[in-house]
């Protein structure tokens, strides 16, 4: 038998049996033929061509046209076949072939894998306020008090007199409201429910009672008065009974506020020449004074953790932030400029503090990360922007502004990235936000 019969049979025995001839497998096997065409057959057909005319040999001339119909057959199915399994892949680009194991075995057409589509990931919305807001508004030709929710919806007007209501403060529980209200030519302290309804009166003296301050149990009610010819700090029951005067000292002590576990209060009293932080226990015992210095220490405010004290100073010539151990250690200066600094407000996780400060001539509003002494400005306008406010949760705050050209309030995300105006009445005043604990 000559060479043509014995490549031709051996490529029938490799088709119809799968016997490798240079790899493992059939589709192997096909791979091979496809690429020994354009090298090793090349080279012998044209020696079986160059033999059979040279010696005349019929037989190998009919044996190579059975080789090249044979050929023709295999390289239609094998290149049938591999583009079916994903030919090009398999070569890879440039013919190079991958791992032939990895080539499948079976012989039916596979679909090419569908692609993945990614969706486009879209932003997390900022979440909504949440609770009420109790204000002061002159919409009505007086100061009057006005409830509606944080996101400006349902505004509710409580009080109805001709008179004026200011400084509201929210129970604890969220169901009533504690204010001041000069009604028969005197400032009185009163509370209401904050659905609406009739006054209570707390308070029935000569002399101012002002800023009434629950605490945090909700049963009993601090506040300054004025009654006996000065400043004073008086303690009662949230219905007005069991009246206690707190601090007895002929200079003025003034804004008491509770601590977090409601056994003590912090004040500021001018008693020592000079306004400084005292503290006192709820029931007067136990007076001390926190700070000492020449220039005024005042407006106290307590961490929720109750184991710091914010409040301003003027000891380096203008109103900075300070914080204080309330065992009189560790002060720490949180504000470093030359303009004025207002009253702080501690986030309800304790880790920041909001407050407006002045900046290019006019107030804006800052917030000062405690634990990562960072500044950021939440707030730039031409205008005022100030007393803010945290709500419950901490994403938000409530700041007045007259940046509309007069006094309104306003809803900004704790992070600054949006602000709502929330009331909308001009010309009036609408301010003193104060946020319901639920």
């Amino acid at each position: 038998m000559g060479i043509d019969n014995k490549i031709i049979n051996i490529l029938i025995l490799n088709v119809l049996f799968g016997m490798p001839l240079f790899g493992d497998g059939i589709r192997q096997i096909l791979y091979n033929v496809i690429t020994l065409q354009k090298r090793f057959f090349m080279y012998i057909n044209l020696k079986i061509i160059s033999n059979s005319f040279q010696f005349g040999n019929l037989q190998s001339i009919k044996g190579f046209g059975i080789l090249i119909l044979l050929l023709a057959f295999m390289s239609t199915g094998c290149t049938s076949d591999l583009a079916g399994a994903g030919g090009v892949s398999d070569l890879g680009v440039h013919g190079t072939p991958e791992d032939p194991h990895s080539i499948p075995t079976n012989t039916e057409t596979l679909l090419a894998p569908t692609a993945t589509i990614t969706p486009t990931p879209t932003a997390t919305p900022y979440p909504s306020p949440i609770g009420k807001l109790a204000f002061v508004s002159f919409r009505d030709g007086n100061n009057e008090i006005y409830t509606m929710n944080a996101d400006g919806t349902e505004l509710r007007r409580l009080t109805t007199t001709q008179e004026e209501e200011d400084v509201p403060q929210w129970s604890p529980n969220g169901n009533w409201i504690a204010f001041s209200a000069y009604y028969e030519d005197n400032w009185d302290v009163y509370v209401m429910h904050a659905g609406g309804g009739s006054l209570t009166r707390l308070t029935n003296e000569v002399g101012k009672d002002w800023a009434p301050n629950w605490s945090p149990e909700g049963n009993r009610i601090a506040f300054t008065s004025f009654r006996d010819g000065n400043w004073e700090i008086y303690i009662m029951s949230s219905n007005g009974d069991n009246l206690r005067r707190i601090t007895n000292n002929l200079a003025a002590d003034s804004r008491p506020v509770w601590s977090p576990d409601g056994q003590q209060l912090a004040f500021d009293s001018n008693r020592g020449g000079s306004a400084d932080i005292y503290l006192v226990n709820a029931d007067g015992s136990g007076l001390r004074r926190l700070t000492q210095n020449e220039a005024a220490d005042a407006d106290p405010v307590w961490s929720p953790d109750g184991s710091q004290i914010a409040f301003r100073s003027w000891r380096d010539g203008n109103a900075e932030i300070y914080i204080l151990d309330v065992d009189g250690d560790g002060l720490v200066r949180v504000t470093d400029n030359m303009v004025d600094d207002g009253i702080p407000a501690w986030s309800p996780d304790g880790r920041k503090m909001a407050f407006r400060e002045e900046k290019n001539g006019n107030w804006e509003i800052f917030t000062f990360d405690v634990s990562e002494d960072r500044l950021t400005m939440l707030t730039e306008d031409g205008a005022y922007d100030g007393d803010p406010i945290w709500s419950p949760n901490g994403l938000h705050l409530v700041f007045q502004s007259n940046r509309d050209g007069n006094a309104e309030i306003y809803l900004i995300a704790a992070d600054g990235s949006s602000y709502t105006r929330l009331t909308f009445v001009s010309p009036a005043f609408d301010g003193s936000p104060d946020w319901s604990p639920n």
